[in-house]
């Protein structure tokens, strides 16, 4: 048998409460009071602190002093241009077989395709997996051709 307290107050132990503790935050900066006599920003000094552009338009600097690798550079340039390395010339575009091989695959199998379906007409199944057929046919086949395949 089990033993019951006498008193009730021993049967039940208080709960215990959980609460989250206060939160407190490192400050990394100092508190902005009102007492604090801060005066107005002025952006176009801190602008020219920085040495940056200013709000009128880019800082204007002087351009860079020729030194010798500018003339080296130009040397190259007119070596390459007496050479003709610079010179363009229009290169023009090689004919492709790859649409006459698609027309010529398309009509053939399709072909097929539609014999199979006119010669079983009598046959349901035989008609609409031919007719299938020739869907997935040419849309694979126009898939590879232009989509898949390079130009050759």
């Amino acid at each position: 048998m089990s033993e019951t307290p006498a008193d009730p107050s021993e049967a039940e132990t208080p709960r215990r409460e959980f609460k989250f503790k206060p939160t407190e935050f490192e400050r990394a900066n100092r508190s902005l009071d009102e007492a604090d006599n801060l005066s107005a920003v002025d952006v176009r000094a801190l602008i020219h602190q920085a040495g940056g552009a200013s709000i009128n338009g880019p800082a204007k600097s002087a351009p860079p002093a020729e030194n010798e690798v500018h003339a080296i550079l130009r040397a190259n340039l007119a070596e390459a241009n007496d050479a003709g390395d610079n010179d363009l010339e229009l290169i023009e575009r090689r004919t492709t077989k790859r649409m006459r091989d698609y027309w010529a695959l398309l009509i053939g199998g399709n072909l097929v395709l539609g014999g199979s379906a006119l010669l079983g007409a009598s046959n349901v199944v035989v008609l609409s997996f031919s007719l299938a057929g020739i869907v997935l046919y040419s849309l694979g086949l126009t898939w590879i051709m232009w989509f898949v395949m390079d130009s050759y």
